[in-house]
Protein backbone atom coordinates (compact mmCIF):
# COMPACT_ATOMS: atom_id res chain seq x y z
CA UNK A 1 0.00 0.00 0.00
CA UNK A 2 1.49 3.45 -0.84
CA UNK A 3 2.30 5.65 1.80
CA UNK A 4 -0.21 8.36 0.03
CA UNK A 5 -2.63 6.18 -0.36
CA UNK A 6 -2.62 4.81 3.21
CA UNK A 7 -2.36 8.68 4.68
CA UNK A 8 -5.65 9.28 2.83
CA UNK A 9 -7.69 6.54 3.84
CA UNK A 10 -6.60 7.82 7.27
CA UNK A 11 -8.38 11.06 6.73
CA UNK A 12 -11.09 9.95 5.55
CA UNK A 13 -12.07 7.67 7.70
CA UNK A 14 -11.54 10.27 10.94
CA UNK A 15 -13.35 12.16 8.37
CA UNK A 16 -16.80 9.55 8.17
CA UNK A 17 -16.46 10.21 12.14
CA UNK A 18 -16.67 13.85 12.57
CA UNK A 19 -15.51 17.24 10.41
CA UNK A 20 -12.21 17.75 11.84
CA UNK A 21 -9.80 21.02 11.90
CA UNK A 22 -5.98 20.65 10.29
CA UNK A 23 -4.73 19.91 13.69
CA UNK A 24 -7.21 17.37 14.59
CA UNK A 25 -6.31 15.16 11.63
CA UNK A 26 -2.74 15.37 12.24
CA UNK A 27 -3.21 12.94 15.53
CA UNK A 28 -4.83 10.35 13.76
CA UNK A 29 -2.01 10.06 10.83
CA UNK A 30 1.46 9.24 10.42
CA UNK A 31 2.79 11.35 7.83
CA UNK A 32 4.76 13.89 7.52
CA UNK A 33 3.89 17.32 6.79
CA UNK A 34 4.38 17.78 3.10
CA UNK A 35 2.67 14.38 2.96
CA UNK A 36 -0.25 14.94 4.58
CA UNK A 37 -0.68 18.22 2.85
CA UNK A 38 0.12 16.57 -0.44
CA UNK A 39 -3.20 14.27 1.03
CA UNK A 40 -5.45 16.92 1.63
CA UNK A 41 -4.65 18.56 -1.79
CA UNK A 42 -5.59 15.12 -3.49
CA UNK A 43 -8.73 14.59 -1.88
CA UNK A 44 -10.22 18.13 -2.08
CA UNK A 45 -9.51 17.43 -5.94
CA UNK A 46 -10.96 14.19 -5.89
CA UNK A 47 -14.06 15.83 -5.04
CA UNK A 48 -14.24 13.82 -1.79
CA UNK A 49 -13.63 16.37 1.14
CA UNK A 50 -14.14 20.11 1.15
CA UNK A 51 -12.40 22.48 3.30
CA UNK A 52 -15.05 25.09 4.99
CA UNK A 53 -13.25 27.12 6.92
CA UNK A 54 -11.71 25.95 10.36
CA UNK A 55 -13.62 22.27 9.24
CA UNK A 56 -12.39 19.56 6.72
CA UNK A 57 -15.80 17.70 6.17
CA UNK A 58 -16.83 14.82 3.76
CA UNK A 59 -18.29 16.38 0.48
CA UNK A 60 -20.73 13.04 -0.38
CA UNK A 61 -21.40 9.89 1.15
CA UNK A 62 -18.78 7.37 0.64
CA UNK A 63 -19.80 4.03 1.71
CA UNK A 64 -16.73 2.17 0.97
CA UNK A 65 -15.21 4.35 3.70
CA UNK A 66 -15.50 2.23 7.32
CA UNK A 67 -15.85 5.04 10.44
CA UNK A 68 -12.72 4.94 12.97
CA UNK A 69 -12.89 2.84 15.78
CA UNK A 70 -11.08 3.55 18.38
CA UNK A 71 -9.08 0.92 20.22
CA UNK A 72 -7.90 3.50 23.10
CA UNK A 73 -4.70 3.57 24.71
CA UNK A 74 -2.89 -0.04 23.94
CA UNK A 75 -0.52 -0.19 26.96
CA UNK A 76 -2.80 1.06 29.47
CA UNK A 77 -6.69 0.39 29.04
CA UNK A 78 -7.11 -1.36 25.59
CA UNK A 79 -10.68 -1.78 24.05
CA UNK A 80 -12.09 0.75 26.75
CA UNK A 81 -13.39 3.52 24.05
CA UNK A 82 -14.92 1.51 21.63
CA UNK A 83 -17.55 -1.52 21.60
CA UNK A 84 -16.55 -3.17 18.29
CA UNK A 85 -13.19 -3.98 20.00
CA UNK A 86 -14.48 -5.26 23.32
CA UNK A 87 -16.91 -7.59 21.33
CA UNK A 88 -14.39 -8.58 18.63
CA UNK A 89 -11.78 -9.69 22.38
CA UNK A 90 -14.66 -11.64 23.20
CA UNK A 91 -15.22 -13.14 19.84
CA UNK A 92 -11.77 -13.96 19.51
CA UNK A 93 -11.25 -15.36 22.76
CA UNK A 94 -14.00 -17.92 22.00
CA UNK A 95 -13.18 -18.86 18.82
CA UNK A 96 -9.46 -19.94 19.92
CA UNK A 97 -10.84 -21.23 23.19
CA UNK A 98 -9.57 -24.68 21.87
CA UNK A 99 -6.59 -23.92 20.10
CA UNK A 100 -3.84 -26.34 19.79
CA UNK A 101 -1.71 -26.18 22.29
CA UNK A 102 2.43 -25.75 21.54
CA UNK A 103 4.73 -28.28 20.46
CA UNK A 104 8.61 -27.98 21.36
CA UNK A 105 9.09 -29.60 17.45
CA UNK A 106 8.67 -25.88 16.14
CA UNK A 107 9.58 -23.42 19.41
CA UNK A 108 6.12 -22.37 19.52
CA UNK A 109 4.08 -20.31 21.97
CA UNK A 110 1.72 -18.30 21.83
CA UNK A 111 0.60 -14.89 23.05
CA UNK A 112 -2.71 -13.69 25.34
CA UNK A 113 -5.78 -13.59 23.00
CA UNK A 114 -5.83 -9.61 24.22
CA UNK A 115 -2.25 -9.21 23.33
CA UNK A 116 -3.05 -10.36 19.77
CA UNK A 117 -5.76 -8.62 19.43
CA UNK A 118 -3.99 -5.01 20.40
CA UNK A 119 -1.69 -5.88 17.70
CA UNK A 120 -4.03 -6.03 14.99
CA UNK A 121 -5.48 -2.56 16.58
CA UNK A 122 -2.13 -1.28 16.12
CA UNK A 123 -1.71 -2.55 12.78
CA UNK A 124 -5.32 -0.86 11.97
CA UNK A 125 -3.98 2.58 13.66
CA UNK A 126 -1.30 2.57 11.45
CA UNK A 127 -3.28 2.49 8.62
CA UNK A 128 -2.22 -1.02 7.41
CA UNK A 129 -5.28 -3.32 7.70
CA UNK A 130 -7.75 -1.79 5.94
CA UNK A 131 -8.28 -2.97 2.20
CA UNK A 132 -4.91 -4.33 2.99
CA UNK A 133 -3.31 -7.89 1.55
CA UNK A 134 -1.50 -9.80 4.30
CA UNK A 135 1.35 -12.19 4.46
CA UNK A 136 1.07 -13.96 8.20
CA UNK A 137 4.61 -16.43 8.43
CA UNK A 138 3.71 -18.84 11.13
CA UNK A 139 0.40 -18.43 12.92
CA UNK A 140 0.66 -19.77 16.46
CA UNK A 141 -0.68 -16.24 18.21
CA UNK A 142 -3.81 -16.74 15.25
CA UNK A 143 -3.53 -13.08 14.24
CA UNK A 144 -5.47 -14.45 10.87
CA UNK A 145 -8.35 -15.03 12.34
CA UNK A 146 -8.31 -11.77 14.48
CA UNK A 147 -7.66 -9.63 11.47
CA UNK A 148 -10.57 -11.79 9.92
CA UNK A 149 -13.20 -10.73 12.52
CA UNK A 150 -12.53 -7.19 12.03
CA UNK A 151 -13.78 -8.14 7.92
CA UNK A 152 -11.20 -5.09 7.12
CA UNK A 153 -8.48 -7.00 5.51
CA UNK A 154 -8.83 -7.53 1.37
CA UNK A 155 -6.83 -10.79 1.89
CA UNK A 156 -4.69 -12.85 4.13
CA UNK A 157 -2.25 -15.51 3.70
CA UNK A 158 -0.98 -17.58 5.98
CA UNK A 159 2.03 -19.97 5.91
CA UNK A 160 2.85 -22.29 8.99
CA UNK A 161 4.57 -25.72 9.02
CA UNK A 162 2.51 -27.05 11.72
CA UNK A 163 -0.58 -28.63 9.79
CA UNK A 164 -2.57 -28.68 13.17
CA UNK A 165 -2.89 -25.01 12.97
CA UNK A 166 -3.61 -25.00 9.54
CA UNK A 167 -6.60 -27.16 9.98
CA UNK A 168 -7.64 -25.40 12.76
CA UNK A 169 -7.77 -22.00 11.19
CA UNK A 170 -8.92 -23.00 8.09
CA UNK A 171 -12.24 -24.73 10.27
CA UNK A 172 -12.29 -21.83 12.42
CA UNK A 173 -12.54 -19.13 9.49
CA UNK A 174 -15.74 -20.90 8.31
CA UNK A 175 -17.40 -20.05 11.49
CA UNK A 176 -16.44 -15.56 10.88
CA UNK A 177 -17.29 -15.99 7.10
CA UNK A 178 -14.86 -13.91 5.98
CA UNK A 179 -13.94 -15.26 2.73
CA UNK A 180 -10.62 -14.24 1.92
CA UNK A 181 -8.36 -16.23 3.83
CA UNK A 182 -5.72 -18.45 2.75
CA UNK A 183 -4.16 -21.25 4.34
CA UNK A 184 -0.78 -22.68 3.22
CA UNK A 185 1.65 -25.80 4.87
CA UNK A 186 5.60 -24.45 3.95
CA UNK A 187 8.55 -24.94 5.96
CA UNK A 188 10.85 -21.91 5.83
CA UNK A 189 13.79 -23.37 5.20
CA UNK A 190 12.29 -23.62 1.74
CA UNK A 191 11.83 -20.60 -0.81
CA UNK A 192 8.46 -18.73 -1.02
CA UNK A 193 6.17 -19.50 -3.60
CA UNK A 194 6.74 -17.94 -6.45
CA UNK A 195 3.07 -16.70 -6.28
CA UNK A 196 3.18 -15.48 -2.94
CA UNK A 197 6.25 -13.16 -4.16
CA UNK A 198 5.76 -9.41 -4.23
CA UNK A 199 2.15 -9.42 -3.59
CA UNK A 200 1.82 -8.06 -0.03
CA UNK A 201 1.34 -4.77 1.82
CA UNK A 202 1.95 -6.22 4.93
CA UNK A 203 3.49 -8.90 6.41
CA UNK A 204 3.76 -9.80 10.37
CA UNK A 205 5.67 -12.93 11.79
CA UNK A 206 7.29 -14.06 15.00
CA UNK A 207 10.63 -15.53 14.00
CA UNK A 208 13.05 -17.66 15.82
CA UNK A 209 15.28 -15.48 17.28
CA UNK A 210 18.74 -17.32 16.03
CA UNK A 211 20.57 -15.24 14.01
CA UNK A 212 20.55 -17.65 11.26
CA UNK A 213 16.56 -18.05 11.97
CA UNK A 214 15.93 -14.83 12.61
CA UNK A 215 17.28 -13.45 9.03
CA UNK A 216 15.62 -16.41 7.39
CA UNK A 217 12.36 -15.48 8.57
CA UNK A 218 12.35 -12.23 7.59
CA UNK A 219 14.09 -12.63 4.43
CA UNK A 220 11.69 -14.81 3.43
CA UNK A 221 8.74 -12.52 4.36
CA UNK A 222 10.50 -9.37 2.57
CA UNK A 223 10.47 -11.48 -0.62
CA UNK A 224 6.52 -11.46 -0.20
CA UNK A 225 6.04 -7.10 -0.12
CA UNK A 226 5.24 -4.98 -3.24
CA UNK A 227 7.46 -2.41 -2.68
CA UNK A 228 8.27 1.05 -0.83
CA UNK A 229 5.47 2.01 1.41
CA UNK A 230 5.01 -1.39 2.26
CA UNK A 231 5.34 -2.65 5.71
CA UNK A 232 7.05 -5.38 7.73
CA UNK A 233 5.39 -6.08 11.91
CA UNK A 234 7.19 -8.68 14.33
CA UNK A 235 7.62 -9.77 17.51
CA UNK A 236 10.97 -9.49 19.18
CA UNK A 237 12.32 -10.54 22.59
CA UNK A 238 14.95 -8.95 24.85
CA UNK A 239 14.85 -12.81 26.57
CA UNK A 240 16.83 -14.16 23.82
CA UNK A 241 18.26 -11.42 21.83
CA UNK A 242 21.55 -9.43 22.94
CA UNK A 243 21.77 -5.69 21.70
CA UNK A 244 24.56 -7.33 19.67
CA UNK A 245 21.79 -9.38 17.55
CA UNK A 246 18.82 -6.31 17.52
CA UNK A 247 22.15 -4.00 16.42
CA UNK A 248 22.74 -6.93 13.62
CA UNK A 249 19.57 -7.06 12.65
CA UNK A 250 18.65 -3.25 12.27
CA UNK A 251 21.67 -3.21 10.20
CA UNK A 252 19.86 -6.21 8.35
CA UNK A 253 17.17 -4.49 7.77
CA UNK A 254 18.69 -1.28 7.23
CA UNK A 255 20.48 -2.54 4.15
CA UNK A 256 17.43 -4.84 2.77
CA UNK A 257 15.67 -0.74 2.12
CA UNK A 258 13.51 -0.18 5.36
CA UNK A 259 13.41 2.07 8.38
CA UNK A 260 12.24 1.12 12.07
CA UNK A 261 8.97 3.29 12.72
CA UNK A 262 8.01 1.57 15.92
CA UNK A 263 8.99 -0.03 18.73
CA UNK A 264 6.45 -1.06 21.33
CA UNK A 265 8.44 -2.55 24.11
CA UNK A 266 7.53 -5.69 26.05
CA UNK A 267 3.79 -5.20 24.42
CA UNK A 268 3.04 -8.76 24.13
CA UNK A 269 2.99 -11.40 26.94
CA UNK A 270 3.43 -15.06 26.94
CA UNK A 271 1.05 -16.55 29.08
CA UNK A 272 2.62 -19.57 31.51
CA UNK A 273 -0.79 -21.69 31.77
CA UNK A 274 -2.50 -21.55 28.90
CA UNK A 275 0.89 -22.63 26.59
CA UNK A 276 0.63 -25.40 28.98
CA UNK A 277 4.43 -25.58 28.34
CA UNK A 278 5.61 -27.09 32.13
CA UNK A 279 7.46 -29.60 30.13
CA UNK A 280 9.06 -27.98 27.88
CA UNK A 281 10.94 -26.53 30.79
CA UNK A 282 12.90 -29.55 31.29
CA UNK A 283 15.60 -29.15 28.38
CA UNK A 284 15.75 -25.66 28.62
CA UNK A 285 19.69 -24.43 29.22
CA UNK A 286 18.88 -22.14 31.33
CA UNK A 287 17.25 -24.79 33.82
CA UNK A 288 20.35 -26.39 33.63
CA UNK A 289 22.25 -23.75 35.49
CA UNK A 290 20.25 -23.03 38.71
CA UNK A 291 18.26 -25.49 40.37
CA UNK A 292 15.00 -23.37 39.39
CA UNK A 293 11.48 -24.33 40.13
CA UNK A 294 8.64 -23.56 37.59
CA UNK A 295 7.85 -19.87 37.09
CA UNK A 296 5.10 -18.47 38.94
CA UNK A 297 4.71 -15.53 36.65
CA UNK A 298 4.25 -14.37 33.31
CA UNK A 299 7.83 -13.54 32.70
CA UNK A 300 8.65 -14.20 28.39
CA UNK A 301 7.32 -10.53 26.48
CA UNK A 302 8.03 -10.02 23.20
CA UNK A 303 8.33 -5.97 21.69
CA UNK A 304 6.45 -5.43 18.46
CA UNK A 305 7.86 -3.89 15.73
CA UNK A 306 7.51 -2.05 12.78
CA UNK A 307 9.68 -1.59 9.97
CA UNK A 308 8.44 0.12 6.62
CA UNK A 309 9.84 0.05 3.01
CA UNK A 310 11.55 3.45 1.86
CA UNK A 311 13.66 1.51 -1.45
CA UNK A 312 13.31 -1.59 -2.69
CA UNK A 313 13.33 -3.46 -0.63
CA UNK A 314 16.71 -5.09 -1.50
CA UNK A 315 16.36 -9.01 -0.98
CA UNK A 316 19.89 -9.57 0.20
CA UNK A 317 21.86 -12.69 0.01
CA UNK A 318 21.67 -14.83 2.83
CA UNK A 319 23.09 -18.13 4.66
CA UNK A 320 20.19 -20.45 5.45
CA UNK A 321 20.94 -22.83 8.52
CA UNK A 322 22.44 -26.09 7.72
CA UNK A 323 19.86 -27.66 9.64
CA UNK A 324 17.00 -27.65 11.88
CA UNK A 325 18.88 -27.42 15.02
CA UNK A 326 20.93 -24.65 13.48
CA UNK A 327 17.65 -22.76 12.88
CA UNK A 328 16.66 -22.88 16.44
CA UNK A 329 19.51 -22.95 18.65
CA UNK A 330 22.67 -20.36 19.50
CA UNK A 331 24.28 -19.11 21.93
CA UNK A 332 21.66 -17.03 23.26
CA UNK A 333 18.62 -19.79 23.09
CA UNK A 334 18.43 -20.15 26.94
CA UNK A 335 14.91 -20.86 26.56
CA UNK A 336 14.28 -22.79 23.38
CA UNK A 337 12.79 -25.97 24.05
CA UNK A 338 14.69 -29.47 22.47
CA UNK A 339 12.61 -30.21 19.72
CA UNK A 340 11.25 -34.05 20.47
CA UNK A 341 13.47 -35.37 17.38
CA UNK A 342 16.57 -34.08 18.73
CA UNK A 343 15.63 -35.16 22.36
CA UNK A 344 15.52 -38.27 21.21
CA UNK A 345 19.09 -37.99 19.68
CA UNK A 346 20.96 -36.96 22.87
Amino acid sequence: MKNLERIKKQILRILVKKPSTFWELINFQDAHLSLFLEALKDLLDEGKIIYDKPLFKLKKNLPDIKKFSDPGCLFCKPFDNDPFWRILLEDFKALTQDRPLPTSDYDQGFIRPEDTLKRTAFIYLRGDLEDAEVFILGDDDLISLAMALTGLPKRVVVVEIDERINTFIKETVKKIGFKNLEVYNYNVIESLPEDLKGSFDIFVTDPVETKKGLKLFVARCISSLKGPGSAGYMGFTHREASLEKWREFQSFLLDSGFVITDILRDFTTYPEEENAWEDFYRTYRIMKEFDLDLPEVDWYKSCFIRFEVVEGPHLLEITPPKDLEELYFDEEAWATPLPSYLEKES
